[in-house]
């Protein structure tokens, strides 16, 4: 693969942005970093940024889809559109209202095989959100499969696909849920916390096993426990979550905070850092959603009883939001869309940032988070 050289852009580093910079590419990684009138190479492929900002591609660990088609319909058309947005590292996210009863092994199986057959894949794996869940939270609930945790199911799930799982969501509370978490851990998956009324009692002992994440952050959580006294309130999951430094939470800003209110957004900022969270999309659509319906979100999903079912969110566009919400800077931004994520899958010495050595996943952009070229591994794609 011949060397690349791209000019004239705004770097975003981990903790720094370096203006009237240049990012040299050489067998699809990152060669070089730093500013342009220092950097030379005979590189004949030379891309000229025109001052727009260059940034590490977004990872997203918590993804059904890409508001027109589903992962586990269609991977391969969702992967590539992904990709065109900026997405370069993503968990395929197999979610409880689409777990067929009795096949989920075969939707599994089925799953590898497609994403086996594809060129340049950015598929880092799949996160299973169900079936160790709690019932009485989330959308949809009446549809997939939700149940406790099943040792002999998921101990097989492990042993066949331990290379394709990489991410659990399960609620700490149901019985059983702590030997999960300590085995799916074990096997070395990332579980979060979600779709759950965990105490802080619960959730500390979730921790304990090796619990690194709270699933969607004040989206589909409750707590079981009145406060003693009228007019007080006791911490759920949500709370605990904010005081646990241990966990990193995932978040969903939609353009009209309506999975995360723009306030608690800030809330969440101001308690966790930017060290301890991460922006996703949980893209993927309701399937009885009517996308054209005038007076809907544009960026969101409503079942037909009303609720919230996922987004149709881009992560440059929930990245604008958060933004918007938080004031955060442009480094911290792409550590929560970026660094933080690839930390968790244990990939951040392979990318996440703008580093020597790092693979050649990136995306330019201008100051609206209007991406315009995508390079995965060294090849760009232009939108």
């Amino acid at each position: 693969m011949p060397p690349i050289l791209i000019r004239h852009c705004r770097a975003i580093c981990a903790d720094h942005v370096l203006p009237a910079a240049a990012i040299l590419i050489e067998n699809g990684l990152i060669k070089e970093i730093g500013a342009d009138a220092e950097i030379r190479s005979d590189a004949t492929t030379i891309i000229d940024a025109q001052g727009q900002f260059l940034a590490p591609g977004f990872v997203d660990v918590h993804c059904h889809g890409d508001g027109t088609n589903r992962f586990f319909d269609d991977p391969a058309s969702v992967s590539h559109h992904l990709l065109q947005q900026g997405t370069t590292t993503v968990l395929a996210t197999l979610g409880y209202p689409d777990m067929q009863t009795g096949n989920i092994d075969a939707q599994l199986r089925d799953f590898r095989q497609a994403t086996q057959s594809l060129v340049a894949s950015n598929v880092a794996g799949i996160h299973m959100e169900g079936p160790y869940v709690n019932p009485k939270y989330g959308a949809q609930t009446n549809r997939g499969v939700i149940k406790d945790p099943d040792a002999h199911e998921y101990h097989r799930w492990l042993e066949e696909f331990k290379d394709l799982i990489k991410w659990w969501t399960c609620a700490p509370e149901l019985p059983g849920a702590i030997p999960f978490i300590e085995t799916a851990v074990q096997n070395g998956g990332v579980v979060g916390a979600g779709h759950s009324e965990a105490t802080p009692e619960q959730l500390k002992a979730a921790i304990d096993a090796g619990l690194q994440v709270v699933t969607h952050w004040s989206n589909a959580t409750g707590n079981p426990i009145a406060a003693q006294y009228k007019g007080t309130r006791y911490p759920g999951i949500d709370e605990a979550a904010l005081v646990f430094d241990e966990l990193t939470a995932e978040i969903i800003p939609d353009e009209n905070g309506l999975h995360v209110h723009p306030l608690m957004a800030q809330l969440l900022y101001k308690a966790k850092g930017p060290e301890r969270i991460m922006i996703i999309t949980d893209a993927g659509y309701s399937r009885d959603d009517d996308p054209v319906e005038t007076g809907k979100p544009r960026d969101v999903s409503i079942d037909a009883h009303g609720d919230l079912a996922g987004s149709r969110l881009t992560m440059s566009g929930a990245c604008r939001n958060f933004q918007r919400f938080t004031n955060c800077s442009w480094p911290e931004l792409f550590r929560m869309a970026a660094l933080n994520p690839a930390r968790l899958l244990g990939l951040d010495q392979e990318l996440g940032s703008l580093e020597p050595g790092k693979h050649a996943n990136l995306i330019l952009f201008d100051d609206e988070l209007n991406v315009s070229k995508v390079c995965l591994h060294g090849s760009f794609t232009e939108n």
